[in-house]
């Protein structure tokens, strides 16, 4: 598979004295959606920043579709990529949705009559359709990740990076962001990379990166990651809930299938009970 993103011995250093990432190396392949994980402090969104541009390396290689970055070409590749941050309300710049959307296509100079036939099609694909014309202000932050996103997709990114785009959300909306990622993936020509800490999130992912105090840990599948609980909570991180019933059940000598939906899970419990 192509990899659209390749990282390789990258170093990083906020203070020129004190080494956020410490010779990182990974690949995210083309069309997936890779999860990079980790506590607070692992460095994770300095990747995420770095990949975008917005910070430069102290040694070491980053590349995005082949493209070594450099401030010779950084324009181009940031052009096929979009990031969608942790505060909503930093995103905006326009008084509408609608116009907010439009912003965009306007740098991208989109011909203004095919405007609104785009900004309509991706406001409905996030449902937010029907707040083309309300304030951003009086969006929930569920919401406001939405339109940013919908930005971002109307401007057809091949890489879209979320960093931290849950963090700072309710219980709700950071269900209804998690929804559209999921349903995003579905199309194989959007390559999908994730930075959070959130395990359930991560559950689903092809692949997860996980960090520690500035070191890649471990990659693998999401089984291959949680398979190994002990190592992921020495290093201050948690299991997701259907592998910790796996652990509960393991513990009373139950050995239960490999599940990633909580709702295969309690159909093998209620079989079980039954037994």
């Amino acid at each position: 598979m192509k990899k659209i993103v390749e990282v390789k011995d990258v170093i990083f250093s906020y203070d020129n004295e004190h080494d956020a990432l410490k010779g990182v190396s990974f690949d995210v392949e083309e069309g997936s959606y890779t999860v990079i994980l980790g506590h607070n402090g692992s460095g994770k969104s300095t990747i995420a920043k770095l990949i975008a541009g917005l910070l430069a390396i102290k040694s070491g290689s980053i590349a995005v579709d082949g493209k070594l970055m450099s401030l010779e070409n950084i324009a181009e590749i940031r052009k096929m990529m979009g990031i969608v941050f942790q505060n909503p309300d930093n995103q905006f710049i326009a008084s509408t949705v609608r116009e907010d959307i439009a912003f965009g296509l306007e740098n991208y100079e989109v011909d203004p009559l095919k405007m609104d036939a785009i900004i309509e099609k991706y406001a409905g694909l996030v449902n937010m359709k029907e707040y083309l014309d309300k304030e951003p202000s009086n969006l929930s932050g569920g919401q406001k990740q939405r339109v940013a996103i919908a930005g971002i997709l109307a401007m057809r990114p091949r890489l879209l990076i979320f960093d931290e785009a849950t963090s700072m959300l309710d219980p709700t909306g950071k269900e209804e962001i998690k929804k559209i990622i999921y349903d995003l993936h579905t199309d194989d020509t959007l390559t999908i990379l994730s930075i959070t800490h959130d395990i359930e999130e991560a559950l689903k992912a092809d692949k997860i990166i996980v960090l520690n105090e500035g070191r890649v840990y471990k990659i693998g599948s999401p089984k291959e990651i949680f398979s190994d609980a002990k190592g992921l909570r020495d290093i201050g991180l948690d299991i997701p809930f259907t592998y910790k019933v796996k652990e509960a059940f393991a513990d009373v000598g139950i050995r239960l299938q490999e599940h990633n939906k909580v709702e295969d899970l309690v159909e093998e419990l209620w079989s079980l009970s039954k037994n």
